[in-house]
């Protein structure tokens, strides 16, 4: 596909990614790789680096032309570029343009937030997942508590795993994946298997658990390995103590 040779080429240009547990991602079957967003940076690197094809699931209105240039000028171009209008409004006219036209070229999945839509977003996933595809999702829902480096996961995803199983009767495995945009740095986890033997709401609850501490402790394993190479008198004195 042309967006994803477009990607390999980004990242060679301006992406340098320390990646870590690549052993993770070969031969599991079809994934669902659950990472923090970090910006731009996550979808860009993870989609780049990671030695696998991704289908990522995206905010549907970024398929969209039209509606996807208020999102590109307010979270990217405003937020994180600091770019004001006119100059804003215009280069997000042209973005979206391109990014429609990427969202189309690597088959992304609509993700329709708070609407029955969802259903198809869901049904979409589990078809890739029947092929051996695998799916990358983004679940952080924005709410976080004191001390968190990370949002809460939303729950939506986990009903793919549901649905997955009752069409294949095989369990899905999903993937943690933390990365650190300040570090550059991905870190792959060792994956949790869906379990449908309980409960589906005990599950549900599980899995949210389980994969919020998995990607919290690897992205702060990041910055514990900065802080070492940093102060490495101070890292020794810690793995003593």
């Amino acid at each position: 596909m042309v967006a994803r040779r477009f990607y390999k080429l980004f990242r060679f240009v301006l992406l340098r990614v320390s990646l870590r547990g690549a052993r993770h991602l070969r031969g599991q079957g079809p994934l669902i790789l659950v990472s923090n967003h970090a910006g731009s940076y996550g979808p860009l690197s993870l989609v780049t680096a990671l030695p696998l094809e991704l289908y990522p699931w995206v905010v549907d209105e970024t398929t969209d032309a039209r509606r996807a240039a208020r999102r590109i000028q307010a979270e990217f171009l405003e937020a994180e570029l600091h770019l004001r209008p006119p100059l804003s409004t215009w280069l997000a006219r042209v973005l979206a343009r391109i990014s429609a036209a990427i969202m189309r070229d690597i088959s992304a999945v609509p993700v329709h937030q708070k609407s029955r839509a969802i259903r198809s977003t869901v049904e979409a996933s589990v078809d890739l997942l029947a092929r051996g595809k695998n799916i990358l999702v983004f679940p952080e829902d924005g709410t976080r508590r004191p001390n968190d480096v990370l949002c809460h996961f939303a729950t939506g995803f986990l009903h793919v795993a549901r649905r997955y199983y009752e069409r294949t009767r095989e369990a899905v495995l999903f993937l943690p994946v933390a990365v650190n945009r300040r570090f550059r740095g991905i870190r792959v986890g060792q994956p949790v298997r869906f379990d449908a033997t309980v409960p589906f709401t005990i599950e549900k609850a599980r899995l949210k658990r389980e994969l919020e501490h998995r990607v919290t402790e690897l992205y702060r394993s990041m910055e514990d390995e900065a802080r070492a190479v940093r102060w490495p008198a101070q890292g020794a004195a810690a793995r003593r103590a």
